[in-house]
């Protein structure tokens, strides 16, 4: 798999204090925070980007960034991606047909009864499954672990053509305590056994392939998990024993992973 770069953005400059000819430069990015329909997006995109770091899912990379004059307000900076020169499938677009998009590599594709039509670009999803099955089923896997049901189009990936090129995943801010405008009905939406209730990867990945993913998430150390959902400090809207409901939910649905799996996806 290529290495998915990100975007720099203006000028760069000699770094002075270097000696190993680094310069000083910058990323272009989105930069996201809580608002009103979604009072702990901040949280929900840094905790989901470092669980979905460990466990090795395509998503884009995000930080944690403030402005230089300001003292208290945190956003989350989504890197933006390197896409000029490559041949990138924007699912985000608005579908231009009934569904079912027209080029002859997508034609070949077969799509199977059951699939998620509500966004459109069916055959274009197929596709991106077919050419990327491991990656495909990593991103269903870990979304209906941590209860994200809006990832109808947030993703990107090449498609057309033989090689292999880049998929990736984006938009992590309805997930976990986000997945409704408040805290407490995100956390009632975590302890759902049938939540998610959908995803667009339904009847497009691979059986073994997304078993291996569950395995995956259900060996991850409980150490590991608070280390990416539980923080010394606020963040947002977010305090700390949230932080500690969002990783109880968490351990607690490794243990309905399985069967979510198989009445979503199969």
């Amino acid at each position: 798999m290529p290495i998915l770069c990100y975007e720099i953005s203006g000028d760069s400059s000699p770094n002075e204090r270097s000696t190993t000819g680094a310069e000083d430069g910058h990323i272009a990015a989105v930069l996201k925070g809580d608002h009103q329909e979604a009072s702990a997006q901040l949280y929900s995109e840094l905790a989901a980007n470092r669980l979905a770091m460990f466990l090795g899912i395509p998503v884009l990379v995000g930080v944690p960034a403030r402005r230089s004059i300001e003292t208290t307000a945190m956003r989350f900076a989504a890197l933006r991606v390197a896409e000029a020169g490559l041949d990138i499938y924007d699912f985000t677009d608005e579908d231009r047909g009934d569904g079912d998009d027209e080029d002859d590599e997508q034609d070949a594709i077969e799509v199977p009864a059951g699939v998620y039509r509500n966004t459109g670009h069916v055959r274009a999803m197929a596709a991106l499954c077919a050419k990327y099955p491991l990656e495909a089923a990593a991103i269903a896997v870990f979304d209906l672990w941590i209860g994200n049901e809006d990832r109808a189009l947030n993703f990107k990936g090449q498609i057309r053509g033989a090689d292999r090129g880049v998929i990736f995943a984006l938009d992590q801010g309805s997930s976990l305590l986000s997945c409704r405008s408040t805290v407490d009905s995100s956390i009632d939406l975590l302890s759902r056994q049938d939540y998610p209730s959908f995803h667009p990867f339904q009847k497009l990945v691979n059986a073994r392939y997304c078993g291996a993913m569950v395995e995956r998430v259900v060996s991850m150390p409980d150490w590991a998990i608070e280390a990416a959902t539980v923080y010394q400090d606020t963040v947002g809207n977010v305090i700390l024993p949230d932080q500690y409901q969002c990783y109880e939910a968490l351990r607690e649905r490794k243990t309905i992973l399985g069967g979510l799996i198989d009445r979503v996806l199969f």
